[in-house]
C-alpha cells in the first residue's frame, strides 16, 4: 500500500471515529433533553393537581357559606354578580378538569391512574348557586371528598412518575456518558495505533534512503537499496537506485574521459614532438640553402643565375612543405574549435581531378609509384567547396604515394544512387604497406599515425587523414577505409551531390580563355608594415604590369589612397597602430575611395568577417603568387579588362552594342541561355552585364538574385 493510501486511510478512520464520537454526543443529548422535557411535563401537571385541588377546596368553602346563610336566614344571600362570578369560575373548573385528565392520561399508565370526575359536583355546584334561597345540598361533602381523594391519589402517582422519570434519566446519562467516554478512549487509541504505524513505517523508508545516500556519499555507488514497497517511498529509493547508477555510468565516463584525455595529451605530445622535427627538417633546408646562396654570391658576384636556381627550388619546395605544415595544424585548430567554414561554388569536376593529379605527380614518381586513373563520370559539374574537395582527393592520394614503393596507386570516381539520393565515390586505392584492423580504428585519430616507427621512417604530422575526414564530413559526406596489412589501402571518399548538379556541356571554353588572358594594367596599392611581404607583392604584381604603389602603414595608406586613386587595394589586416579593418573602414566612409576593391590578406582566415565589413575578396598568407594575381585581375574595373556579357532572347542589343564605337575594346559575350550565363560566371571574371528581353523571366530573375546576392559582382 502507498503512503499516500496510508494516509487517507488514516486520516479516513479518525475522521470516522470522531464523526462517531460526534453522533454519541448527539444522540446522548437528545435522549437528554427528551426524558428532561418528559420530567419537566409531569411536574408542571403535578402543579396543575395542586392548583386545582387547591381551587376547588376553595370553591367548597365558598358553597359551605353559602349554604349556611341560607339555611339562617331561609333567604338569598348572593347578589346577581355574585352569582356570575361563581358560575364562570365553576366553567373554568370544569374546562381545566378536562385538560388536567388529558394530562393525567399522557403521563399515567391505565391500569394506575384514576378518573378525577368532579364533572357532577360542579354541577351540583352550579344548580345550587342558580337555584336560589330554596335549593339545598343532598350530602354536600361526600362528593368533594371523593373528588379531592382522586385529585391526591394522582398527585402521588404523579410524583412517583416524577422519581421514576427522574431515575432513568439518571441511568441514561450515566450510561451515554460510558459510550461517549468508550467512544473517545477507543478513537484515541485507533488514532495513536494509526500514528505509530505510519511513523514506524515512514522511518524505517527513511533510515533505509539515509543509509543508502551514506554509502553513496563516502564513494560506494555500487551500493543499492533494498526494496522497501511500491508506494512513494519505495519509487524514491529506486529513483535513488537509478541515480547511484547513471551517477556510477558517468564516474565511469569521466574516468574514461579522463583516460582518454590523458591519451589526447600523450599523443599531442608525441605529436609536438615528431613535429619538432618534421617543422625543423624544412627549415634547416630554408637556413642552409639560403645562406649557401649568400656565400655563393658574395664569393662570385658575376654566378650566372641559373646556377643558383636548384638550391633556390630546393629552398621553394622546403618552403612549401613548411606551409603544409603548419597549414595541417591551422585546419585542425578550426575543426576543434568548430569555425571551419566552407564554401560552395560550381565547378567542372574533371579539370580538379587534373590539376590534383597534376600536383601530385612528382610525389608518386619519386616512389617509382604508377598512376591509373579509373574515371566514369556523369557529372561534368559539381556544387562543392573546390578548395576543400580539392585537397581531400590530394591528401588521400599523397598518402597513398608516400606509403607505396614502386606500386600502382588507383584513382576511380563514378557516380551511383544510394536510397534515392544521387552520390559521388571517389577511391584512391594502393598496393603499399597496409594497416592491421588497430591501426584502421586509429587511422582517423588527430596527431596520431599507425605507430611511431611510421612516423620516423615516412614523415609527417599525422593530422592528413583527420582533416580529410572532417572535410568530408563538413561537405555533408565521409571517408571509409579498407585495409591488409602488407596487402594495401583503399580509401573511399564519398559525397552527396546537389539536385542541381546536373551534366552541362562545356561554356564557350575559347571565348573564355580569351578574356582571362586579355587582361590590360591598372594601378595596385599595396598596404602592409611588413617590408619584406611589401616587397614581395611589389614584385609579383610588377610582373603583371600592374603600377604598383606601396604603403608601410595604415594612415600613409590612406593617403596615397586619397592621392593616386588606385584600381585595386591590397590590405594587409595585423599592422601597427592602424590596424587593416580601421584601414577598409576609412576607405569605405570616404566618398572618394568607397569603391575601390579591397582585397584583404592576414595569416588568420577570417574572410567572413571581411565579406561583412566591405572587403572585395580575402586571402589566407602566405600568399603564393599565381593566387595573388588572380585575384587582383578579378577585382579590376571594368577600364581595364573589357569583359561584357549580354543576355537577351533575340541578339538585337548586342548588335546594337557592336556598332557602338569603343566595342573592339571588349570581349563580347552573346548569350541567350541563362544557364549557360550562371555557368560563364564561375570561369570569367565579367565587368559589365547588360540584360535586355527574355523571354523566360523567371530564369532571369533567379540570375539577379544571383548577381545581387554575390559580392563579386555587386
Amino acid at each position: 500500500m502507498s503512503l499516500t493510501r496510508r494516509l487517507v486511510l488514516s486520516f479516513v478512520v479518525i475522521l470516522s471515529l470522531s464523526l462517531s464520537s460526534i453522533l454519541v454526543h448527539v444522540w446522548a443529548n437528545d435522549i437528554r433533553k427528551r426524558n428532561v422535557a418528559l420530567l419537566q411535563d409531569v411536574i408542571r401537571t403535578q402543579s396543575l393537581v395542586n392548583d386545582f385541588a387547591q381551587r376547588l377546596q376553595n370553591m367548597h368553602k365558598k358553597i359551605l357559606v353559602v349554604e349556611t346563610l341560607r339555611e339562617a336566614d331561609n333567604s338569598e344571600v348572593l347578589t346577581q354578580e355574585e352569582k356570575q362570578d361563581i358560575a364562570q369560575r365553576l366553567a373554568t373548573l370544569s374546562e381545566d378538569e378536562g385538560r388536567l385528565s388529558a394530562k393525567l392520561q399522557r403521563f399515567l399508565d391505565e391500569g394506575s391512574r384514576v378518573d378525577i370526575g368532579a364533572a357532577q359536583l360542579l354541577a351540583d355546584w352550579s344548580a345550587f348557586i342558580a337555584d336560589g334561597a330554596r335549593a339545598r345540598l343532598a350530602v354536600p361533602a361526600t362528593p368533594y371528598a371523593m373528588v379531592n381523594d382522586r385529585l391526591t391519589k394522582n398527585e402521588w402517582l404523579l410524583l412517583a412518575k416524577s422519581d421514576s422519570i427522574n431515575h432513568e434519566l439518571r441511568k441514561v446519562v450515566s450510561l451515554t456518558n460510558r459510550i461517549a467516554l468508550g467512544v473517545f478512549l477507543f478513537s484515541l487509541v485507533v488514532t495513536v495505533l494509526l500514528a505509530y504505524h505510519v511513523i514506524r513505517y515512514t522511518r524505517r523508508s527513511i533510515r533505509v534512503l539515509q543509509r543508502g545516500t551514506a554509502e553513496w556519499g563516502a564513494g560506494n555507488l555500487g551500493y543499492r537499496m533494498p526494496d522497501i514497497g511500491r508506494d512513494e517511498l519505495g519509487e524514491l529509493a529506486q529513483s535513488f537506485n537509478a541515480m547511484a547508477g547513471n551517477l556510477r555510468m558517468a564516474m565511469d565516463e569521466v574516468r574514461e574521459a579522463s583516460r582518454q584525455a590523458d591519451a589526447a595529451n600523450q599523443a599531442k605530445s608525441s605529436f609536438l614532438a615528431n613535429m619538432s622535427h618534421e617543422l625543423r627538417t624544412p627549415m634547416n633546408a630554408i637556413i642552409g640553402y639560403s645562406e649557401m646562396l649568400m656565400e655563393e654570391a658574395d664569393e662570385a658576384p658575376t654566378l650566372p643565375a641559373a646556377e643558383l636556381r636548384p638550391d633556390l627550388e630546393k629552398i621553394l619546395t622546403a618552403g612549401k612543405h613548411l606551409l603544409e605544415l603548419i597549414n595541417d595544424v591551422l585546419d585542425i585548430s578550426k575543426i576543434e574549435s568548430g569555425k571551419m567554414s566552407v564554401y560552395i561554388e560550381r565547378a567542372e569536376l574533371r579539370a580538379v581531378l587534373d590539376s590534383v593529379q597534376a600536383t601530385v605527380k612528382p610525389l608518386l614518381e619519386k616512389n617509382g609509384n604508377t598512376l591509373e586513373c579509373q574515371y566514369r563520370l556523369d557529372e561534368q559539374f559539381i556544387n562543392t567547396d573546390v578548395t576543400r574537395f580539392r585537397q581531400i582527393v590530394l591528401n588521400l592520394l599523397s598518402n597513398a604515394a608516400k606509403f607505396t614503393h614502386d606500386g600502382t596507386v588507383t584513382l576511380a570516381v563514378e557516380g551511383y544512387e544510394r536510397d534515392g539520393r544521387r552520390m559521388l565515390e571517389i577511391s584512391v586505392a594502393d598496393t603499399g604497406i597496409g594497416m592491421s584492423p588497430e591501426q584502421i580504428e586509429r587511422v582517423f585519430d588527430a596527431f596520431i599515425q599507425a605507430d611511431l616507427s611510421t612516423t620516423k621512417q615516412y614523415g609527417g604530422s599525422g593530422l592528413g587523414l583527420t582533416i580529410s575526414r572532417k572535410f568530408a564530413q563538413l561537405l555533408g559526406g565521409d571517408i571509409v577505409v579498407e585495409s591488409e596489412l602488407g596487402e594495401g589501402s583503399r580509401f573511399r571518399l564519398l559525397l552527396p551531390l546537389p539536385e542541381d548538379a546536373e551534366a552541362l556541356p562545356p561554356v564557350m571554353p575559347v571565348a573564355a580563355t580569351a578574356a582571362a588572358n586579355a587582361i590590360s594594367a591598372g594601378t595596385v596599392l599595396v598596404i602592409d608594415d611588413d617590408a619584406a611581404a611589401l616587397d614581395i607583392s611589389r614584385r609579383i604584381l610588377s610582373r603583371e604590369n600592374y603600377r604598383v604603389v606601396v604603403a608601410g602603414s595604415g594612415q600613409e595608406g590612406i593617403d596615397k589612397a586619397l592621392e593616386c586613386k588606385p584600381d585595386v587595394v591590397v590590405l594587409d589586416v595585423m599592422m601597427p597602430g592602424m590596424d587593416g579593418w580601421q584601414v577598409l573602414k576609412m576607405l569605405r566612409d570616404n566618398e572618394r575611395t568607397r569603391d575601390i576593391p579591397v582585397l584583404m590578406q592576414s595569416m588568420l582566415n577570417e574572410r567572413d568577417l571581411a565579406m561583412l565589413l566591405g572587403a572585395s575578396e580575402y586571402l589566407v598568407k602566405p600568399i603564393e603568387r599565381d593566387k595573388l594575381s588572380r585575384a587582383v585581375r578579378a577585382l579590376l574595373p571594368a577600364e581595364h579588362s573589357g569583359n561584357l556579357l549580354v543576355l537577351e532572347s533575340d541578339g538585337e542589343l548586342a548588335a546594337l552594342i557592336e556598332e557602338q564605337l569603343g566595342s573592339d575594346s571588349w570581349e563580347l559575350f552573346k548569350l541567350d541561355d541563362v544557364a549557360q550565363a550562371q555557368e560563364l560566371l564561375d570561369t570569367v571574371p565579367f565587368q559589365l552585364i547588360v540584360i535586355g528581353e527574355h523571354r523566360d523571366t523567371e530564369a532571369v530573375a533567379e540570375f539577379m538574385e544571383r548577381l545581387q546576392g554575390s559580392p563579386e559582382h555587386r
